[in-house]
């Protein structure tokens, strides 16, 4: 399979949502808001490496524009921001205008009993450094952007998703959902998966659904000496609600893998579970699993190990509170790598169109693999630490509103 760039996805996935307007008998709603944040922070560990680390303050500003559709048939969405940050003595890792992120989405209601949900991501060429202390583009816990900080600065990344659920009745629905991931690396390497999912989710009662359910992956990369390789997931798919505010939701099954080229073949245990409890205030997250997936461009096709957690809770009507962590593990042929995040924060909403805020995230990334699949970086096993402490605010206003029937 040829490698190709895939960021015309996101302008096919920006002419499917605005181009085609949802049949509606009720108002059409169009809007527009203009976004910026500026942050100041402190890290000891600018570049986050193993060895010879640099400690700087430094100020970041993102500026960008989130607009949306909304009618009786369809939302649809488009989110853009780019980056700029500056140094107060680290001239050398300023960066302006490099980093972008894209994100598109379409929530289609084709009918009462049939749904289709797309959903795309791009992100390109910031360092390091941005996509740990922009939390808001970037979450602690999204295994896409797992995979770019384990794979080091100036990398880009593309995932696209799309998801159709068809209601049978009162008992029985399914999904049908095709997934595509890129990630373009150092020397213009690429890393490329693709695949599917079928489910068919059988409704018991008000508290249990379950049901099978298969994955297939394909893993192509242009480096060479990896080779391609694809797994096929049966899985059994449970969600439970044991007790009132506590969600219970798990897959397992065989996870057969093949490489091209070498004959070699394996089964191992899949599976990926969570928790979620929601109290008067907040609530708590927990999940974890492993799985397979891509290992952050560094070597061919692996297997992705992780547990996550987080707890939000609101302390006043305006004031949040936040805590997380993160453990990540990628293996592969040649490769083991290891991310530990995790952080604090405080959100003070304001007004309606200003947040202002507080975060502390710390890093920790192991990555022992071949040199040649990180050119200039330290491969050896070595754990690079980092620490950020970050204060800011962000901006937003409705700048544009359209109603029509």
């Amino acid at each position: 399979m040829s490698m190709r760039k895939h960021p015309g996805i996101l302008l096919l996935a920006a002419l499917i949502i605005f181009a085609a307007p949802g049949a509606s008998r009720a108002d059409s709603l169009f809007r527009l808001f203009p976004e910026a944040e500026m942050s100041g922070y402190y890290s000891d560990n600018v570049p986050l490496r193993t060895h010879n680390q640099v400690g700087d303050f430094a100020g970041t500003l993102i500026a960008g524009f989130y607009l949306d559709y909304t009618s009786e048939a369809r939302y649809a969405s488009l989110h853009w921001d780019t980056f700029a940050q500056m140094f107060a003595h680290q001239s050398r890792f300023d960066r302006a205008g490099e980093g972008q992120f894209v994100s598109a989405t379409d929530n289609e209601n084709i009918n009462p009993t049939t749904k289709l949900h797309i959903d795309e991501f791009f992100y390109r060429d910031a360092p390091t450094s941005v996509a740990v202390t922009t939390s808001n583009q970037v979450g602690y816990f999204n295994s896409t952007m797992v995979g770019f900080l384990l794979a080091g600065d100036r990398e880009s990344v593309n995932h696209f998703i799309a998801t159709l659920t068809h209601d049978w009745g009162r008992r029985w629905f399914t999904q049908f959902s095709v997934r595509q991931e890129t990630l373009w690396g150092p020397n213009g390497n690429t890393s490329y998966a693709q695949g599917f999912t079928l489910l068919a989710m059988y409704h018991y009662n008000d508290r249990l659904d379950f049901g099978p359910g298969y994955k297939f992956y394909d893993f192509r990369f242009t480096v060479p000496g990896r080779p391609g390789s694809e797994a096929h997931w049966p899985f059994l798919d449970v969600n439970w609600i044991p007790m009132e505010n506590l969600y219970l939701s798990g897959v397992v099954g065989p996870v057969y893998t093949y490489t091209f080229g070498t004959g070699r073949q394996t089964i191992d245990v899949g599976g990926v579970a969570s928790a979620r409890y929601v109290f008067r205030r907040g609530h708590a997250d927990v999940y974890g699993g492993q799985e397979p997936d891509m290992t952050a461009g560094l070597s061919g096709a692996g297997t992705l190990d992780y547990v996550r957690g987080t707890v939000a809770y609101e302390l006043t009507r305006r004031l949040t509170a936040n805590a997380g962590a993160g453990y990540n593990q990628l293996r592969g042929t040649g490769i083991d790598a290891q991310l530990i995040v995790y952080g604090i924060g405080v959100n003070q909403r304001v007004n309606r169109w200003l947040n202002v805020f507080a975060r502390y995230t710390g890093v920790r990334r192991n990555v022992s693999a071949p040199s040649q699949f990180l050119p200039g970086q330290n491969t050896g096993g070595q754990e690079a630490v980092g620490n950020y402490y970050v204060i800011g605010f962000s901006v937003w206003t409705e700048a544009f509103r359209w109603s029509w029937q």
